[in-house]
């Protein structure tokens, strides 16, 4: 470097001259006052620094609920997935123990309607190759999911307090299909219990 660019580098404002060293990677800039408000935007994006928001009152101080199996269209789904999932809806609630089920919703506090939400994600093509004719067959299956979401009113109102929905696992077999459904509601079940619980 010529005796003259130095001379106009010294002349230079220090932020600037400082700024200019360090993009010829002649200073080594510590990593801590840079990098602390991206680690800090991090942390303010994380799950467990957003609070949860509070039930309303009455789904939190009621006594007494009933449960509604909401209806479906998906026949082909039902047969395997909605029974069950409101069986294992009404024992999760049951063994809780938090609300007294009743028989009738004009003896409840609360409904908790279970809705089944299903919904198409296109299908999917493969190639079987048969060997005997030297061809490849062309199949073509439709890919479905759903939804479960539970849905509490007040009874004496009928008006939505508030929801919340889980998406069920798929599975190909009936028996880890019926899992799927099982673990689905549990997550709904055990997401309610957290946010009636105080804090302590």
């Amino acid at each position: 470097m010529s005796a003259g660019k130095s001379a106009t580098i010294l002349s230079m404002n220090p932020r600037k001259a400082f700024l200019f060293w360090a993009a010829l990677g002649c200073v080594v800039l510590p990593p801590g006052p840079f990098l602390a408000p991206v680690a800090l935007a991090q942390n303010k994006w994380s799950r467990k620094n957003v609070p949860e928001a509070p039930l309303p009152a009455a789904i939190v101080h009621a006594r007494k609920a009933f449960l509604l199996n909401g209806q479906t269209t998906a026949q082909d789904l039902t047969k395997n997935g909605n029974m069950l999932a409101f069986d294992t809806l009404f024992a999760d609630v049951k063994s809780w123990g938090k609300y007294e089920l009743v028989d009738s919703p004009r003896d409840a506090e609360i409904v908790i309607e279970l809705q089944y939400r299903p919904y198409s994600e296109g299908s999917r093509s493969f190639g079987v190759y048969n060997p005997s004719s030297n061809t490849v067959q062309t199949h073509s299956v439709a890919m479905a999911g759903a939804d479960f979401a539970l849905v509490i009113y007040e009874a004496a109102s009928k008006e939505p307090l508030w929801s919340v929905s889980d998406a069920c696992g798929s599975a190909r077999s009936v028996r880890n299909q019926q899992k799927e459904v099982i673990k689905s509601i549990d997550r709904l079940v055990e997401g309610l219990k957290t946010r009636t619980t105080p804090v302590r």
